[in-house]
């Protein structure tokens, strides 16, 4: 697999981020140094805390630039999460209502017709993925995943289903007329100073020869913190509105009722829900505010973010030992910061 699709060296960048980085933890509270501390020491590669504007703690690991991306696996997820919003804005997609079929040939005569964008996204579409491949795929990635079948009718079930979210990189492409990184260059990577995310693909062979697979995305913890941002700021980015403020509210909400704490491949905060399992859990982090939500991936790499306190966390790095350490990172963070 082609791990990223372009890596420049960045010398001069890396040093500057380097200096923010040191400047950063500078100037931390003891009460965040120790935050920070407990997060590097439970495997991070890199922590972010930031209140509005401001960096108030950062730091990297000795082996990880601040400038080196780092796949953040499943927090891709939330980055085509806004990409449909922007895509729906210029009118490349209809409504979140239109059935995914208009862009899968495959579902259209039959009972997977009935899967909307919205199925996909808020990962209600039924589609039975058990046997599919997620990494390494050798063929089209498209086809092999469009030709799930249906284990649920649409909207009766939830179910983490990646495979189902990498078929919305090719809807998106189907949409857009453009590659992935074509239109989330344009409109979203560029926009947001974003030049430390690159897209993960690799190329399988479909019927018409060569394809591109799709799988996730590496960033970086500013990178990652400036996407949070602009999500924070309701799709607005100096000045601009990048993705309307009204999708934005709406993929960072409950998007269905089997499962309240999850939103548009966004996980929310506001009310009991299933985990990633499909199992109650009550809310997604309990000693956290309630207006928390979160783009989580595998690993532990989070965006995790905080509107009341106009704070947003970011961590990176190997699979943490405290599985809980996600809602005590923004727990003690809130608390350190009153």
């Amino acid at each position: 697999m082609t791990a990223l699709s372009r890596r420049g060296a960045l010398i001069g960048a890396g040093g500057l981020m380097a200096a923010c980085a040191t400047r950063g933890m500078a100037m931390a509270s003891p009460d965040l140094t120790v935050i920070v501390d407990r997060a590097m020491a439970d495997r991070a590669s890199s922590v972010l805390i930031a209140r509005g504007d401001a960096v108030l703690a950062e730091r990297y690991a000795a082996d990880w630039p601040a400038d080196r991306p780092r796949e953040v696996a499943s927090v891709g997820k939330s980055m085509v999460a806004v990409l449909f919003g922007m895509a729906l804005d210029d009118g490349f997609i209809d409504s979140l209502d239109q059935s995914a079929g208009d862009f899968v040939p495959a579902w259209r005569d039959d009972a997977r017709a009935g899967i909307t964008l919205h199925h996909l996204l808020s990962m209600t579409s039924g589609l039975n993925d058990t046997g599919l491949a997620l990494r390494g795929v050798t063929g089209d990635q498209f086809a092999i995943n469009g030709a799930a079948p249906l284990a649920h009718p649409p909207g009766t079930h939830w179910a983490y289903n990646t495979a189902a979210y990498h078929l919305l990189f090719h809807i998106l492409m189907r949409a857009t007329g453009e590659t992935v990184e074509s239109y989330a260059g344009r409109r979203l990577l560029e926009p947001l100073g974003m030049t430390d995310t690159v897209w993960i693909t690799s190329e399988g062979q479909g019927g018409n020869g060569p394809v591109t697979n799709y799988y996730s995305a590496a960033s970086t913890a500013r990178d990652l913190w400036t996407f949070g941002r602009m999500v924070m700021q309701g799709g607005e980015w100096q000045g601009r509105q990048l993705v309307s403020a009204d999708y934005v509210a709406r993929m960072v909400s409950a998007s269905q009722p089997i499962n309240r704490s999850y939103g548009l491949l966004w996980w929310v905060n506001a009310e009991e829900g299933l985990d990633v399992f499909g199992r109650p859990g009550g809310r997604r982090f309990p000693a956290s505010p309630h207006d928390t939500y979160a783009a989580l991936g595998a690993g532990g790499q989070v965006i995790l973010i905080v509107p009341s306190r106009d704070l947003i966390i970011v961590r990176q790095g190997d699979p943490p030992a405290s599985a809980d350490f996600a809602d005590r990172l923004i727990a003690d963070t809130v608390a350190a910061l009153g």
